[in-house]
């Protein structure tokens, strides 16, 4: 049996979602083979993380991790509902076969939430996806030229979703880590190392001493066959 997912443990009612990332790395920090799909979990921590998935109203990545590693963001190796999918792109640009869009839609059930950013998104992308069934948001942009995090999360709050999974990629768990809206991580982490150029899991994060360093409180460390899950709280300076 997989572990209790630690999206199963807390009720939220606040101004915006409660935030949990969940990610799978290397020993040494890598979240994969640079521009190819790494596969790191074992079958365990499958299971853990589509049980996760299942415990939120909805799962988000970036745009990278859709085209480098087409994933579906459905749950299928444990029990529950799939949550509403959703993918940062601030262009909007989106294959039209990747699989986080693909699946039945209703006026009442996008396929898919993609947000755009405010003055970077495309009107063509924006109709071509509404055609096939996926809402589409936009939301201002942060300093830095990308989609603003806390944009992001307002629109989510208003479309009813308190609980919010967030899977990556790098890019976007360090966005949400810089912008002090995460409130808990799971780690599953892989026995392998795969150096450099391997895709870091953070960037930079405008830390200079370690007292603003994000940590992780109440730490719980399990077993998922020959991987290691660490999850706890984030407390942010």
């Amino acid at each position: 049996m997989p572990a209790r997912p630690s999206g199963a443990k807390v009720a939220w009612v606040g101004p915006r979602p409660l935030v949990t990332i969940h990610l799978a790395q290397s020993l040494d920090g890598r979240l994969g083979i640079e521009g190819s799909t790494t596969l790191l979990s074992t079958p365990e921590g499958r299971a853990y993380a589509h049980a996760t998935r299942a415990a939120h109203d909805a799962v988000l990545v970036g745009s990278s991790t859709v085209r480098i590693d087409d994933p579906r963001l459905t749950v299928r190796a444990a029990k529950g509902a799939d949550p509403l999918r959703v993918v940062l792109s601030s262009t909007l640009a989106i294959a039209r076969n990747a699989r986080v869009l693909a699946g039945p839609h209703s006026s009442t059930r996008p396929r898919a939430l993609v947000i755009g950013a405010e003055g970077v998104a495309r009107d063509d992308e924006r109709r071509a996806l509404e055609a096939a069934g996926v809402a589409v948001a936009i939301a201002p942009k942060s300093n830095d030229g990308r989609i603003s995090i806390d944009g992001a999360l307002a629109i989510l709050a208003e479309r009813g979703v308190q609980r919010l999974l967030v899977e990556g990629g790098g890019k976007v768990v360090t966005s949400f880590l810089s912008a002090h809206a995460v409130d808990a991580m799971s780690i599953e982490i892989s026995m392998r190392m795969l150096g450099a150029p391997g895709t870091p899991m953070l960037g930079t994060l405008g830390i200079d001493t370690i007292g603003e360093a994000p940590a992780l409180a109440n730490v719980v460390v399990e077993r998922l066959g020959s991987n290691v899950l660490v999850r706890g709280d984030v407390v942010h300076a």
